[in-house]
């Protein structure tokens, strides 16, 4: 009778990746959350971070402006229930729709790379030359 043996560990048969390492590699690979990438501290992360950080912050207040004018009308116009609930869902509705086809376009528009780095060199320009006034003036003579 023949003995039966086991195979080796690494004779094992090759398996694909799950999806989530796979997304998880890939995603991985991208500048922006590589930092053995091309550009270690890019221009592009800070441009990604000032433009997230104005989207939501545009987000926010479309939603705040549609909650008001909702507030507004429910009390202007004494509603029920009913009614009221209505003017909330078109209300979320409308924010969403703002928020996707006004505030998301015009920050596109608004904050392109070229534009992003011209306000950031002027704003480092203008804190160099506080600093160097400041230090002027609170120097004792």
């Amino acid at each position: 009778m023949a003995a039966h043996h086991r195979r080796s560990a690494y004779r094992r048969r090759y398996q694909q990746p799950s999806l989530l390492n796979k997304l998880l590699f890939e995603l991985s690979l991208l500048p922006v959350f590589n930092p053995m990438s091309e550009f270690p501290m890019s221009t592009s992360r800070r441009n990604v971070l000032i433009r997230t950080v104005a989207t939501i912050a545009g987000d926010i207040t479309v939603g705040v402006a549609v909650a008001s004018a909702c507030v507004w009308l429910i009390e202007a116009a004494t509603l029920g229930w009913f009614l009221s609930f209505l003017i909330w869902l078109i209300g979320a509705a409308l924010s969403l729709v703002l928020s996707q086809y006004v505030v998301h376009p015009a920050l596109s528009v608004l904050l392109s790379d070229h534009k992003l780095d011209v306000a950031v060199d002027a704003v480092t320009l203008l804190g160099d030359r506080l600093s160097r006034l400041t230090r002027s003036v609170l120097q004792p003579a």
